[in-house]
């Protein structure tokens, strides 16, 4: 058995131990509540919370995957000469503009590798020879050489000589070279001096115009510390903002062309998946019989209690239908906690969650049931589950029809065991079968059940997470399934977790005695007697 060194604690105790902090007693009927005070700024559309940033247009862009591969050549340049990259890039810039400004060609040079392959030939050899009169080392990298040569589909390849077959050490130097330099690019600092070179060429063609207020801070960009974090600030902002009016502003910063999906993609190829998770810590034999063996004794003394006033109550006999559902709700809770606690395995948010789910939305169904004190709902619950297992024994009937003579075997036991539990045809003649999604028809579900008796709380923060483990969506694959890989070039991406060994925790297994010690309580209630005569 397995559990890992504590860090899921939180997330068995919120998904374990739901009983602790919902007051028991006597339920009320309440109102739907407004949205906690973290959503309080969010607004419904549809069905739906949009928080504030998208509620105003705001759109979320990814610039490490769809702006870095084409401004790699820059970014390799900070990395290598720190804030000296973001000048020289510039001093190149402004030469180049200069050179341009009477030839028979435009052409930007904003640092883009696209923009680089964009040249016509004429302008290559300009600005290799304008390249050869600056800092031609500096300014080119030998790690963007090698990447030339590893990424022959990289835009730009043209400007960088030496493209050949590198060696196996060139390419664990480019490797080395591109995660120094995503790292630095994932911080604001790196960032800011690679935009630099984008918004400095749309800045020196009139095509980007500042306040006096941003020239002052900028003009002294990267040199001040005293305003270089709020420059950095401004830096990124203002390349979000072009990207941003990419569509109707000529020039500005954009992605262009597949080469940043070529880029990611070449990754995988060329480096491999790294994970940085380690199977759970084994949970002690010893530690596993001492919690089963505690379970079992409180699983044990709740079933022996129970049993005792299910069977000395009185039973309405002519209308049974309201002892039947509780006990039978009740002993449902009992057996499947009694396969958790026989199941270590189980000891978890990631399979436990069923178990705990069917006790919140049993106790939630009792209390409703005994809420309304109407003993025909007791009876249509019945008669809703015989209409379903109708359904099923008619699409079995289906079945065998399109069955081979070996597998109709099976479904013709199937269809005996269901005839048994129905009655026969007979009994079937009289039965309903609706679709409906509740028993109780209408709007009713367990989400409405659990605000008429003032449950909301068990709901919103209990059973609806619990359901995410159960149906399996995302949130739930992300807690307990999946693991990043911690290799950069590869964006952090989820891989599969690499053992069997599901998180335990005793938690999930405390957890499930209390609520079953709730369920139990609600029952008992419902069984005393009903609902006060004042209560409709």
């Amino acid at each position: 058995m397995a559990v890992r060194n504590g860090e899921a604690s939180t997330i068995m105790r919120r998904e374990g131990d739901w009983h602790a902090g919902i007051q028991g007693g006597k339920v009320a009927k309440q109102g739907r509540r407004p949205l906690p005070k973290r959503l309080a700024n969010h607004k419904w559309v549809g069905k739906n919370l949009i928080p504030p940033m998208l509620q105003h247009g705001a759109i979320l862009t990814d610039w490490v995957r769809d702006d870095f591969p084409d401004l790699l050549w820059i970014a390799l340049v900070v990395e290598q000469e720190g804030d000296e990259g973001a000048r020289l890039i510039s001093a190149l810039q402004h030469d180049w503009l200069e050179k341009t400004r009477g030839a028979d060609y435009s052409v930007e040079l904003d640092g883009r590798l696209s923009s680089l392959e964009k040249m016509p030939t004429a302008a290559r050899s300009d600005f290799l020879h304008l390249l050869s009169r600056h800092d031609s080392e500096r300014l080119v990298p030998h790690a963007l050489r090698t990447i030339a040569a590893w990424y022959p589909e990289m835009p730009g390849r043209w400007a960088f000589a030496e493209i050949g077959a590198p060696s196996a050490g060139d390419m664990d130097e480019m490797l080395d070279a591109l995660v120094r330099t995503l790292a630095l690019c994932l911080q604001r600092r790196g960032k800011a001096l690679t935009v630099t070179a984008p918004l400095g060429w749309l800045l020196i063609n009139g095509r980007l115009h500042l306040q006096e207020s941003q020239v002052s801070i900028l003009a002294s960009y990267p040199v001040d510390p005293n305003t270089r974090s709020m420059a950095e600030a401004m830096l990124t902002s203002m390349y979000g903002a072009t990207k941003a009016l990419a569509v109707g502003m000529e020039g500005a910063p954009r992605a262009e062309g597949d080469w940043p999906a070529r880029f990611w993609n070449a990754n995988w190829e060329l480096t491999p998946c790294m994970s940085q998770d380690s199977p759970p810590v084994v949970m002690e034999d010893a530690d596993v019989a001492s919690a089963q063996g505690a379970a079992l004794e409180q699983l044990n003394d709740l079933w022996n209690e129970f049993m005792g006033i299910a069977f000395s109550g009185g039973v309405d006999l002519y209308r049974p239908a309201r002892h039947e559902v509780v006990c039978a709700l009740a002993v449902r809770c009992i057996r499947a906690v009694y396969a958790m606690v026989q199941s270590p395995l189980m000891w978890g948010g990631e399979h436990g969650a069923a178990v705990l789910r069917s006790l919140v939305e049993t106790e939630i169904l009792v209390a409703w049931l005994h809420y309304k004190n109407d003993l025909e709902l007791y009876e249509k619950f019945i008669l809703y589950g015989q209409g379903k297992q109708k359904l099923m024994r008619a699409h079995v009937e289906e079945a065998m029809g399109e069955s081979s003579d070996s597998e109709n075997s099976k479904l013709s036991d199937l269809a005996s065991f269901l005839d048994s539990r129905l009655g026969g045809a007979s009994a079937e003649m009289f039965m309903e079968v609706s679709v409906h999604p509740s028993f109780a028809g209408g709007s009713v579900n367990t989400r409405s059940m659990a605000e008429e008796v003032g449950m909301q709380d068990l709901y919103s923060r209990f059973f609806q997470p619990l359901s995410a483990s159960v149906h399996g969506e995302w949130s739930a694959l992300d807690n307990y399934v999946v693991d990043r890989c911690v290799n950069p070039l590869h964006r952090f991406h989820r891989i599969p977790v690499q053992y069997l060994t599901p998180i335990l925790g005793q938690e999930t297994l405390a957890g499930a005695i209390g609520g079953l010690r709730r369920v139990l309580d609600a029952a008992t209630e419902s069984l005393s007697g009903g609902a006060n005569a004042d209560e409709p």
